[in-house]
């Protein structure tokens, strides 16, 4: 009989992080075995100690749930207000795997390969791209670029100009055989099919310089949907559009490297969509060696499982919480 492998999977955790021990119970009900947490577990609070227990909360609802979790920041998530926070509950509890230490992981006949951060950061300071820098922390003290090292990470102050950066590029070290590597990260790569693709997006994009409460918003700044109505309401050149918004670099990169398979979030708009990598869609509960899922927003009451046998062929199923 074909051993599978069950994950499920929780993101963007933007409202109320009393969801998530539910979302946990109703995901062990369905046979997960362990938990992938794609990002947006934290942000920007009122203040740092509200943002650390923000996500303190939430972590320690997936340690106490005793499944093998495998955790990454996302669009959101502030170095000060994740980083001790989860260095506190990966040494707390034995099955949670912070994955800026563990860049893979195999099991049962497939590699998992973790990209921690985004591309296009909400207040966040974990970032990914594909370029020249090495995968680190880094300090920008307003001219100059420099290493952040552990010693000087502990000064740092709210405020400063500090990120960590993942380069994309490293996935290929870890990819030497494509067909049984799953990527988890929380962008999903660039797509071309706006009906079912898992990364469309909607929102508002300002076509021209203007002035909001003050500041000046510069052509090419982008607004959440809701934001952008309102402002566009006032007025305001904000253009609204429903684009394929996922990143380009990771398409050229998947499609260099043979990966047909991964699993992302982000994109709110786009939870529980599932496609092929010609951006067609795929069904649910239907075993392929080509998935890209985008497994839902928890705001939205949106999880998913990923379901992997032994020969790497992977199916999903939505989960729509009742909470």
């Amino acid at each position: 009989m074909t051993k599978n492998t069950k994950y499920g999977i929780i993101s963007d955790v933007h409202d109320n992080p009393r969801v998530v021990p539910l979302a946990i119970d109703v995901l062990k009900s369905k046979g997960v075995e362990k938990l992938l947490v794609n990002g947006d577990i934290g942000g920007t609070k009122e203040t740092l100690q509200d943002s650390q227990n923000y996500t303190a909360f939430i972590l320690d609802s997936i340690g106490k749930s005793g499944l093998e979790s495998f955790v990454m920041p996302g669009s959101h998530e502030t170095l000060l207000g994740y980083t001790p926070v989860i260095n506190h509950f990966a040494d707390k509890y034995n099955n949670i795997f912070d994955i800026q230490k563990i860049s893979h992981v195999d099991n049962n006949g497939h590699r998992l390969i973790f990209l921690p951060g985004s591309d296009f950061l909400c207040g966040g300071e974990y970032e990914f791209g594909n370029g020249n820098l090495s995968s680190g922390k880094y300090f920008y003290n307003g001219e100059n670029l420099f290493n952040l090292e552990p010693e000087q990470y502990a000064q740092l102050k709210e405020g400063q100009r500090q990120f960590q950066y993942a380069n994309i590029n490293d996935i290929k070290e870890y990819a030497n055989k494509p067909e049984k590597t799953i990527v988890v990260s929380h962008v999903p790569r660039k797509f071309h099919n706006i009906d079912e693709a898992v990364d469309v997006a909607e929102f508002g994009e300002v076509t021209e310089d203007f002035n909001l409460n003050g500041d000046n918003v510069k052509k090419g700044a982008v607004f959440p949907l809701p934001v952008a109505m309102q402002i566009a309401k006032t007025g305001a050149p904000v253009l609204i559009k429903k684009e394929n918004r996922g990143n380009g670099d990771l398409k050229n990169l998947y499609e260099d490297l043979g990966i047909t398979k991964a699993v992302s979030a982000h994109f709110h708009e786009s939870g529980h969509r599932a496609n092929d990598d010609s951006g067609n869609h795929v069904r649910e509960n239907t075993f392929t060696d080509n998935l890209f899922y985008n497994s839902g927003c928890l705001d939205n009451s949106q999880a998913g499982i990923l379901i992997v046998r032994e020969d790497a062929k992977v199916s999903y199923e939505n989960v729509k919480m009742v909470f």
